[in-house]
């Protein structure tokens, strides 16, 4: 059976990074399929690339092999590691990059690799990765933690009251769509089917589109009319996204982010009606 094994890196497309760390996997370990999830990650970011992981890993059947090569240097303080958890395996340094894929069960078990400092980052990452993929049991890699680094994670910044819900944006994809923290789990339990308003700055959305291009078309006013209106919907992670329809990031037209002056961390809330006193 093929071993799959992902990467997430910071590389960009334009050097040799990408391909000369996809050489070395494929000489040293027969039958694997790699995977590309990103090499697009903002450079150093750590948090973007915790975000992309987390909402890709498990698409991928239990026992993938995942490399997550983004601000990716060894040293004393950020030391090569090797994490299981929910049954997937994940190599990177102890930066916090892992943080936003961990449950409040926390991580299966993790080792920090041996390293004799005579390989550099990508050999010790593929050397894991082969080890792995020869069946070697996580414990034997490296030296057992009981924990990793961690950052502020995306969920610590939800905030629900009440009849209100605070969150913030966490990611902007590739169309310009602002993702949130804000989960649908928390939206129907705070609204319970109420009316709401979402505030974002000095602009408002009191409906969710079902989906993207949910509006309702007319002979006189089509979808194409609709390019440019403010929207808000749920994606497939179950996350509220801020979004403008026909959203165009890098051309005339702009994406919230350029018209709405929106940035990431940037405040979103919900304020749902206050229930009649009976």
């Amino acid at each position: 059976m093929q071993k799959i094994i992902t990467l997430t890196t910071d590389f960009g497309y334009k050097d040799y990074y990408v391909g000369a760390l996809k050489g070395k996997i494929y000489s040293n370990i027969s039958n694997c399929n790699i995977v590309d999830i990103s090499h697009g990650i903002t450079s150093y970011n750590i948090e973007e690339a915790g975000f992309v992981i987390a909402a890709t890993y498990n698409n991928f059947p239990k026992g993938t092999i995942h490399i997550v090569a983004v601000d990716a240097f060894i040293s004393e303080s950020t030391p090569a590691v090797c994490m299981k958890y929910n049954g997937h395996y994940f190599i990177t340094v102890d930066n916090g990059v892992l943080t936003q894929l961990l449950s409040s069960d926390g991580f299966e078990s993790a080792v920090y690799i041996h390293n004799d400092g005579s390989l550099r980052s990508n050999d010790l990452f593929v050397y894991c990765a082969y080890q792995l993929s020869e069946g070697r049991k996580l414990k034997s890699l490296g030296v057992e933690v009981e924990s990793l680094t961690k950052l502020n994670r995306i969920s610590d910044s939800l905030i629900l009251e009440d009849n209100r819900i605070s969150g913030k944006i966490v990611y902007e994809d590739t169309y310009g769509n602002l993702i949130t923290n804000i989960t649908k789990e928390a939206f129907d339990k705070i609204g319970r089917g109420k009316d709401f308003v979402i505030r974002v700055k000095s602009n408002s959305i009191s409906r969710l589109n079902k989906y993207y291009a949910d509006f309702k078309v007319t002979e006189s006013m089509t979808l194409k009319d609709r390019a440019g209106d403010l929207l808000a919907v749920f994606n497939d992670l179950d996350l509220l996204v801020i979004t403008i329809f026909y959203s165009r990031p890098n051309n005339p037209g702009g994406s919230p982010r350029t018209l709405l002056s929106l940035q990431l961390h940037d405040n979103i809330s919900i304020e749902f009606a206050v229930e009649p006193i009976t």
